[in-house]
């Protein structure tokens, strides 16, 4: 699978008094197209709360910030699939205005049983839909 894009506009809610996105917001971007990513390949966030085995929590974050989005900007992020291991998979966003690098940011998800919070084996239908090979 080539790269997901996903586009969203800096809006005002979202700025710290230095008129700056807030920090914290990045991930709620880096969330919503990892959301649309996920939708893509056919597992929705809501077919997985509903019929779903298995939950993925969240397990690692971080972001370096390389230049400031501001009120208005049009964000380009594009959301990269990555192998990490046996129960888990990573993802690295890459923010664009246009041309600059604003922000690059990477998760790693963990898949775990609904039951008992143990991890699981990552589905090999979703990283063939990924396009990334399982460990």
């Amino acid at each position: 699978m080539k790269p997901f894009k996903y586009s969203f506009q800096v809006p005002f809610q979202e700025l710290d008094p230095a008129g700056i996105l807030f920090f914290a917001r990045l991930f709620d971007h880096a969330h919503d197209a990892w959301a649309a990513l996920m939708a893509q390949t056919g597992h929705s966030l809501k077919s997985l709360l509903e019929a779903g085995n298995y939950l993925i929590p969240l397990a690692h974050a971080e972001a370096d910030y390389l230049h400031p989005l501001k009120l208005d900007d049009s964000i380009c992020i594009t959301v990269t699939p990555e192998a990490v291991g046996n129960s888990s998979l990573g993802f690295s966003y890459r923010f664009h205005k246009g041309e600059i690098l604003c922000a690059t940011a990477r998760t790693t998800h963990v898949f775990v049983d609904r039951q008992t919070g143990k991890p699981v084996p990552v589905p090999k239908k979703l990283c063939r839909e990924l396009g990334i090979h399982s460990s």
